[in-house]
This record gives C-alpha cells, sequence and structure tokens, in this order.
C-alpha cells in the first residue's frame, strides 16, 4: 500500500508547491483519484484474504449454473475486450453447489486477465463442462507465462509482468483470490501455458457435494 500513498503524496506536494493553473491541477487531482481508486480496491482484496484466513468468510452454498455466470461476467467485460480486439466464446454447461458470488468473481479474475494479456485480434475460450467433475476453463492467446513463474503465480502479490501489472491496474491478490475461492469450496485452480502459446486457466471443482463451511 505504501507505492499509491506515496504517489498520491508526492503528486500532492508538488502540486502545491508553487502556484499553478487550474488545468494543471485538476490533472494532479485525477491522478489521485486513479491512485485511490487503485488504493480501495488493494484495502478490500486484502481484507478478503485477511477474512479467508481467519475462516471469516462464509461459504453459502446453492446450485449455480458455471455457465450463467460466465456469461454474467463476458457481457460485463465485453466493453474492455472490444478496446483490446479480442472476441470471447463461451461454450459447454455445468451446475455446481457453491457461493455464487464467489464463483462470479474467481470467474472474473480469470477473464478479465484474460482480456488484458490476449494478444489483440485472438479469441478468449470459455469452456464449461461436467464431465467427471464441473469444470470451467478460460484460455487465451498471449506471451505464455514462463515455467519460471508458475510455482509462484498463485501467491499473493507475485507477478509476471510488475511493471505491466501496474500499468494495468492489478494488485498481485487477483489469482492468489482464485485460488483461496475454490480451496474453499473443495476444489482449486490449475494453469496449463505454453511461451508464445494458449494459456489456459481452469477451474476444477469437487465431483460430490462439499459441506457448507468458511473459507
Amino acid at each position: 500500500m505504501r507505492t499509491p500513498v506515496a504517489t498520491i503524496l508526492g503528486r500532492s506536494q508538488v502540486a502545491l508547491s508553487q502556484s499553478r493553473p487550474v488545468h494543471e491541477l485538476r490533472d494532479v487531482l485525477e491522478g489521485n483519484v486513479e491512485e485511490m481508486e487503485r488504493l480501495s480496491r488493494l484495502i478490500g482484496d486484502i481484507l478478503f484474504m485477511a477474512k479467508a484466513e481467519e475462516g471469516a468468510t462464509p461459504i453459502e452454498p446453492e446450485q449455480v449454473s458455471l455457465s450463467a455466470e460466465a456469461r454474467r461476467v463476458v457481457d460485463y467485460l465485453c466493453v474492455l475486450a472490444e478496446e483490446k480486439n479480442v472476441s470471447m466464446e463461451l461454450q459447454g454447461s455445468a451446475m455446481v453447489h457453491a457461493d455464487r458470488l464467489l464463483v462470479e468473481r474467481a470467474i472474473t479474475n480469470l477473464l478479465s486477465n484474460a482480456v488484458r494479456h490476449a494478444t489483440p485480434g485472438s479469441r478468449i475460450l470459455v469452456s464449461v463442462s461436467s464431465e467427471g467433475a464441473p469444470r470451467l476453463a478460460v484460455s487465451n492467446l498471449g506471451e505464455g507465462i514462463g515455467a519460471e513463474h508458475l510455482p509462484r503465480l498463485f501467491d499473493r502479490f507475485y507477478r509476471v509482468d510488475p511493471g505491466r501489472a501496474r500499468n494495468d491496474g492489478g494488485t498481485g491478490l487477483g489469482l492468489a483470490i482464485v485460488r483461496t475461492i475454490m480451496r474453499a469450496h473443495g476444489g482449486d485452480v490449475t494453469v496449463e501455458t505454453q511461451p508464445g502459446g494458449p494459456t489456459t486457466f481452469t477451474l476444477r471443482f469437487p465431483a460430490a457435494t462439499f459441506e457448507p463451511g468458511c473459507a
């Protein structure tokens, strides 16, 4: 959290160091608002992880359609995808007994990452299946992820490309939150990747209904 705070403080101090025209002060304020929004997201993510570790995030299971939740996220992110000249395709269906809001958050984290890192002009495939056990996979075509990053990919605050993640407004907690959500449901998240080829993140749910508990 020190980085956005230091940025806001530094920009404000420079702006106040001498008289400046209104348009320059407006630019400073707009930049500060962006940093505060990023800080707010970071604080929210940290609180979620802290509650999960303390078992204070209750799971409220219900019958959830993975395809319906994925469609909701696809529709929400369509503008961002259009800006990147990326298309999204959803196929398949499956039902799970899970917390709908947490499942939606996990899908959102994966799909927003896929959009940000997809090659312009490419397609993102969201594939849902109930064969064996329910699962949802998000695949995109991009730079891929180096093998050296895979062991720590789901660690908190770990970033494959720190500079790009900051420019994208990421907090470094997105994938860690996905893993926390999935493990709270008795499942997990996995990744398969090839340099310069497709990268696929898969949410894997247990075949049997889990006992309601806490994240």
